[in-house]
């Protein structure tokens, strides 16, 4: 991976457990992951790109060498440490990248104030984006949340541009899904928790309601690519995303 800009700090790990989590530093291969799969689907140094669930920043920072004057990124999260400190360190050193508090309650992130999640509206213009992505942000967003980010994400992206959406998604052919340790348990008929001790925390869905959403939100679905987490896909060579990835697009209305 090619460094940031000279002078650029690397995301704070200690102000928020959020985004790609405490132990980040050691997994740059997850960075590297992310930034092919972008690629894969469009990622050039003009595209004007929003980020859902930026966290600490590390796609930001990864992106900084990457994104032209003529390309720009917007990313957002619920968290006030996380943007607070983005808006103070990075930011001012980065003149096409914003970032934006989305004040909205999440059961296991922000769980004492803010809106709720169905109530969420983007702080973005219509058609503003060509490229979206929302990575390990779903796995903690209940239902109705899901229904109105891809609702949003429909408005904000230009039609026929892609949004890269990463599910934990159970299949007919996960017959004992697992994360990790944790067996997956049924909540609500298509909803799993492997937390069922924490409303909210550690969510799956099926497959067939993923699609479902998908479609009633307006959006095309234009590739799937199964996560390595089942266990079926050999890792090596083109990146492997590690939860399922949902490439969507809003189709003309």
């Amino acid at each position: 991976m090619t460094p940031s800009p000279e002078g650029l700090p690397e995301p704070d790990l200690s102000i928020h457990a959020i985004g790609l989590g405490a132990d980040s530093r050691g997994l740059p291969g997850r960075r590297a992951n992310q930034l092919a799969l972008l690629r894969r689907y469009g990622l050039v140094p003009t595209s004007r790109m929003l980020e859902i669930g930026c966290g600490v920043g590390w796609l930001a920072y990864d992106l900084a060498d990457r994104l032209d004057p003529a390309g720009s990124y917007a990313g957002f999260d619920v968290s006030p440490a996380a943007i607070g400190w983005l808006n103070e360190h990075l930011a001012p050193r980065l003149a096409n990248f914003r970032f934006d508090l989305v004040d909205a309650r999440n059961p296991r992130y922000r769980p004492d104030d803010g809106m709720s999640a169905e109530q969420v509206c983007f702080p973005y213009a219509d058609r503003q984006f060509d490229l979206v992505c929302a990575f390990g942000v779903f796995m903690h967003v209940e239902r109705n949340g899901i229904e109105r980010y891809l609702v949003e994400i429909g408005r904000v992206l230009e039609v026929g541009r892609p949004a890269l959406c990463s599910f934990m998604a159970v299949t007919s052919h996960d017959e004992a899904p697992r994360n990790g340790q944790r067996a997956y348990v049924q909540v609500e008929p298509g909803v799993y928790t492997s937390r069922p001790d924490r409303v909210g925390w550690s969510l799956a869905y099926d497959d067939t309601l993923i699609r479902a959403m998908i479609d009633d939100a307006g959006l095309a679905l234009v590739a799937c690519e199964e996560g390595a987490w089942h266990g079926r896909r050999p890792s090596g060579g083109d990146a492997v995303p590690g939860a399922d990835l949902y490439v969507v697009s809003p189709t003309a209305r």
